[in-house]
């Protein structure tokens, strides 16, 4: 065979073997667009179904068959202060609880007087057990029908090792142990009338790492967990159970200043998230709010998140570590 025989094979084989290679490609190619055409019509329907049908289909009978009467448990604050304006609008009482009677009292008289229902406050040492037995006496007889907890906002930037045992207790003890213990509470009835609402607002430090905050992301993440559990255990109850997440919501904005007052950014982002009760089991309540949460994972590995986000709230730290030097001298 000759040298011009040999390197026309030799092309001719190649030929072959690169239309081959171009034929896998090619299929993994379409096998990747597939994928991520599939990716996209979920999470286009899942943003359909969370954030537009709600705010076209009005969800208002629905909660209000549920019950006359809903619980508030962790209202100091503005997330919890404007669900529970939320439901007053919906002509549903409330019972109001938290730690601090005098403002507890003030709320009641606001929301009270604004939307012409009943309210209870009910205050509460999250340490001593025996005070949830007004709120026992209290649900005897109401209907009952939806329960919000926001009680997991209070924070304060530390070291782990620096926190005073009293902080760790009322911390673990509210947002873990007398949560519990309401829910306990509120369930007999929700299941023996077979319908109720339990709503749980938790924080972007159930899902990213928090530093200086780490108690508090760990106590987000067990009502979490604890709401998806139920979720699915009382499925055949005709129960609703849904996680809240507020993302990327600037947390130090959300407890009241000098006056019970809700501003307006948290007052839209309250009316939005009513209107996903009964769509979704987990939410972000608002759909710029989901938007930003979603294009951060999806474009950023979360360890690399994870570490800017630590890097912020060390600078937090330090920052207010400084501040109160200044103040100290």
């Amino acid at each position: 065979m000759n040298t011009a025989d040999s390197f026309s094979l030799f092309v001719n084989q190649f030929s072959r073997d690169l239309s081959d290679i171009n034929d896998r490609l090619a299929l993994i190619g379409i096998l990747y667009l597939g994928k991520k055409s599939f990716e996209s019509f979920r999470n286009l329907s899942r943003a359909i179904g969370h954030y537009l049908i709600p705010n076209l289909v009005s969800n208002e009978k629905w909660i209000k068959s549920l019950g006359n009467w809903a619980v508030v448990f962790g209202c100091l604050n503005q997330i919890g202060y404007g669900y529970a304006r939320e439901l007053a609008k919906r002509k549903i009482n409330l019972i109001l609880i938290d730690q601090n009677q005098e403002i507890l009292t003030q709320m009641c008289e606001i929301i009270s007087s604004d939307f012409q229902i009943e309210v209870i406050p009910i205050k509460i040492d999250p340490r001593n057990f025996e005070s949830l037995i007004p709120l026992e006496k209290t649900i005897i007889g109401r209907d009952i029908g939806i329960f919000v907890n926001s009680s997991c906002f209070n924070q304060e930037c530390s070291y782990y090792h620096a926190l005073s045992k009293n902080l760790i207790e009322n911390t673990l003890c509210s947002n873990v142990t007398v949560f519990s213990l309401i829910i306990r509470m509120l369930l007999p009835s929700m299941f023996q009338k077979n319908k109720g609402a339990l709503v749980n607002f938790s924080t972007k430090r159930s899902f990213l790492s928090s530093p200086y905050v780490s108690l508090f992301g760990a106590s987000n993440l067990f009502t979490e967990k604890l709401i998806e559990s139920l979720n699915y255990e009382y499925s055949d109850k005709n129960l609703y159970f849904q996680t809240i997440n507020t993302g990327f919501l600037d947390d130090e904005n959300l407890n009241f200043k000098n006056e019970v007052k809700l501003s307006r950014n948290l007052a839209l982002y309250s009316s939005s998230t009513i209107r996903t009760l009964g769509w979704s089991s987990y939410s972000f309540g608002y759909w710029l709010n989901a938007l930003k949460v979603h294009l951060l994972l999806r474009n950023f590995p979360l360890s690399c998140i994870n570490f800017v986000y630590s890097r912020i709230l060390k600078r937090k730290f330090m920052k207010s570590i400084e501040n109160i030097a200044s103040k100290n001298k």
